[in-house]
């Protein structure tokens, strides 16, 4: 064997480290301690794992708890107090609620309080209809098929089941005169592979991604800040319309209280707490309306897909991805007409109401839907009506407990993984690396200094660049005292006298330990 060649049990050459496998069980326990409030440093510690496996682990749990599931059918079940599940949804920013179920609990009282004082905003403000936004969330099962069709019936016995619950979240947005902006989906991948080859900045909605497809107070700020504003600030533009905007919401945790604040020329008006059902505009039809349309989308080029015999419809859903998905609600969008987006505002508006022409949301829903039917069975799905309302009315109802946990455990792991990459990037800042570059700086700032003959300009520019390095000397100062703080302590901790007991197992004639070497510590 060759002398560079160390053999593997030789003293002095290094063990290979072996892998440890990780079986189902484990990977279990690990979801389990996590979700119990255990932090992953200390579950990689305890297991001798490698944090970044626990943490592949932890966003794998999905796929972890189905193949548990499969093997042993779980009865175990998760109770929380009514107060901790509305801490938990305010904690969490957490917007979920079902359209269908409002109506019940209408604040019908404040809803007309609201319609007078929102009317008396828009004439303080002397706003125009081109300047009235309002914006709303809606749920997509792009997958979903009507449930008495055959497919539907096969595919909850095929493995792949979930896909056909497969959702993105949308947000749609338009104005009083019948302006629509672009939509802002959420998915829960951030690279789907039908997207891999394709940019997301030449798609027709704004693409953003977390593994539930939710809506967090997060994304929407993101929303509000790089997609509303810049695309209204272009429209008012266009238009030649001061860009002095309204932006009505309803009032949900998902929806930030501080937006009003992060613009001086958007005015954020929150609509009263159980009058998303009377007032706002998006559910007045404009909603219904596009998913109608996006469902005729579909089954027609299902259809197109199909008129060869090569081609099934089993073949075509089981190709239809999320690129197809978005085209099809970019040409539902386009559908949605202005007459429509004109007339949703009509119960929350006392202007501008005579302006706005006929629009029965049920009657043009009812229209399509029967369109629909009519498609349905020409790929022999054997539908009716009713079964095509279900279909497009569908929403999952109030969050599961596995959803809530998910949640939770999510969040903190996101909280973990921010941490872990401010420690890692900390790590990069030494005190020695830094003063190194601020004494290459000086170095050229004395360069500049020799050869600018202008003393006001070599001035400015000298207190620029103590500015703009400003950020990396705080860093520095809070480095050089977390070193000072740590040689101390290894100091006294060195010089702390030794009780006999302490010494009953020292070899005495050890040479006693020397003090440690302050070598740089006035820096």
């Amino acid at each position: 064997m060759s002398a560079k060649r160390k053999s593997m049990t030789s003293p002095g050459g290094s063990a290979k480290k072996q892998r440890k496998a990780i079986d189902l069980e484990m990977k279990m326990k690990i979801i389990n301690d996590y979700e119990a409030g255990k932090k992953v440093k200390a579950i990689a510690r305890d297991l001798e794992l490698a944090h970044s496996t626990i943490l592949k682990i932890l966003k794998d749990k999905d796929r972890v708890k189905e193949a548990a599931r499969e093997g042993e059918e779980s009865t175990e079940t998760f109770t929380a107090s009514r107060g901790w599940f509305q801490r938990f949804r305010w904690r969490f920013n957490l917007h979920n609620r079902s359209i269908s179920g409002e109506a019940a609990s209408a604040d019908v009282e404040a809803a007309e309080k609201f319609v007078d004082q929102f009317d008396e905003i828009i004439e303080k403000g002397s706003y125009r209809l081109e300047q009235i936004f309002n914006v709303d969330e809606t749920r997509l099962f792009w997958k979903k098929m009507p449930e008495r069709s055959y497919i539907h019936k096969e595919a909850k016995t095929m493995l792949g089941f979930k896909v056909f619950k497969d959702r993105v979240t949308l947000l749609l947005r338009g104005n009083v005169s019948g302006f629509k902006l672009k939509p802002f989906l959420i998915y829960r991948s951030e690279n789907p592979r039908a997207l891999k080859q394709v940019s997301k900045h030449t798609l027709p909605i704004y693409y953003r991604a977390n593994n539930k497809a939710w809506m967090t107070q997060a994304l929407f700020e993101d929303w509000f800040i790089n997609c509303f504003i810049p695309s209204v600030k272009h429209y008012c533009l266009e238009k030649g319309v001061p860009f002095k905007i309204i932006l009505l919401l309803d009032n949900a945790p998902g929806h930030p209280q501080h937006l009003d604040d992060l613009h001086p020329d958007v005015e954020v008006v929150y609509l009263p707490k159980n009058t998303t059902a009377i007032l706002q505009p998006m559910d007045q039809g404009a909603i219904a309306t596009f998913k109608v349309y996006c469902l005729r989308a579909t089954f027609s080029k299902a259809i197109a897909a199909t008129e060869s015999d090569e081609v099934t419809l089993r073949d075509c859903w089981k190709s239809y991805n999320i690129l197809h998905c978005i085209k099809n609600i970019e040409s539902a969008w386009e559908g949605v007409t202005e007459k429509c987006m004109q007339g949703i505002w009509k119960k929350c508006l006392k202007v501008f109401v005579n302006n706005f022409e006929g629009f029965d949301k049920d009657e043009h829903v009812d229209v399509i839907n029967k369109k629909i039917v009519e498609l349905a069975n020409v790929l022999n799905l054997d539908v009716e009506v009713k079964d095509i309302e279900e279909l497009v009315e569908y929403v999952e109802g109030e969050l599961t407990n596995e959803d809530l946990i998910d949640l939770e455990a999510q969040q903190h792991l996101e909280e973990e993984e921010e941490e872990e990459r401010t420690e890692e990037v900390q790590k990069k800042f030494t005190v020695n690396g830094l003063a190194g570059v601020f004494s290459k700086m000086n170095a050229a700032i004395l360069e500049l200094e020799g050869m600018d003959l202008n003393v006001e300009r070599f001035t400015k520019v000298e207190r620029q660049m103590n500015e703009l390095l400003r950020c990396y000397r705080e860093i520095y100062e809070e480095k050089k005292k977390i070193t000072k703080q740590t040689t101390l302590t290894g100091f006294f901790s060195k010089a702390t006298p030794r009780t006999p007991a302490d010494n009953s197992d020292d070899n005495s004639d050890d040479d006693p330990e020397p003090l440690p070497h302050f070598e740089g510590f006035d820096d």
